[in-house]
């Protein structure tokens, strides 16, 4: 199976997986769903493609801002994994299969690490039988995120707020709007004496 999706790179490539999960979400008219930095490594010597990328957009991820706590409230959707993807006309790639479980049945490794960073990660390595190789799929949370729930397949966690965020919660910000409009004023005044 690995020789044949090797051959087939044109039609599975880096995009392959994040644009059929954006096709997929559009059927269900969820359009605000983006990606980035997709990359994918096929290893000839373990016959193992992996295939990274970053899911966004307000359909699959919202926050909420909690100004009294100074942290952001995040919903993740996870559903999303539960698509199909065709990678020739005979083969098939069914992660509505292989990640059946939701994400609070997928153990959580709270080590994860990513370039000497400790992240919180949900892991689930599928062996469906009937498959022609196991399928592995990693959630890595933020670095800072606590407070991290999973629920069905809907995972929620806090981080700190962003500089934006305490930025426009900030009286400096309302002070500096004042002081601009001063100074403004009184270079007026003396350009029209």
């Amino acid at each position: 199976m690995y020789s044949e999706i090797q051959a087939h790179q044109e039609g599975f490539n880096s995009t392959s997986i994040p644009r059929a999960i954006k096709g997929n979400l559009e059927k269900q008219n969820l359009k605000k769903v983006s990606w980035s930095q997709d990359s994918i490594i096929f290893n000839d010597t373990e016959k193992s493609i992996h295939v990274e990328f970053y899911l966004g957009g307000e359909d699959v991820l919202s926050y909420t801002l909690n100004i009294t706590t100074a942290t952001r409230t995040y919903s993740v959707r996870a559903d999303w994994i539960k698509f199909d993807v065709k990678l020739t006309s005979t083969f098939t790639l069914n992660f509505t299969s292989y990640f059946a479980p939701s994400i609070s049945a997928w153990p959580r490794i709270n080590n994860y690490t990513i370039n000497g960073n400790k992240h919180t990660a949900f892991f689930y390595n599928s062996t469906v039988g009937s498959a022609p190789f196991d399928a592995s799929c990693y959630f890595i949370l933020p670095l800072k995120a606590t407070n991290i729930r999973a629920v069905g397949d809907t995972l929620t966690f806090e981080t700190p707020t962003i500089l934006e965020d305490r930025l426009i919660d900030s009286p400096i910000l309302i002070l500096g709007g004042i002081v601009v409009v001063i100074i403004v004023a009184n270079i007026y005044r003396k350009i029209r004496k």
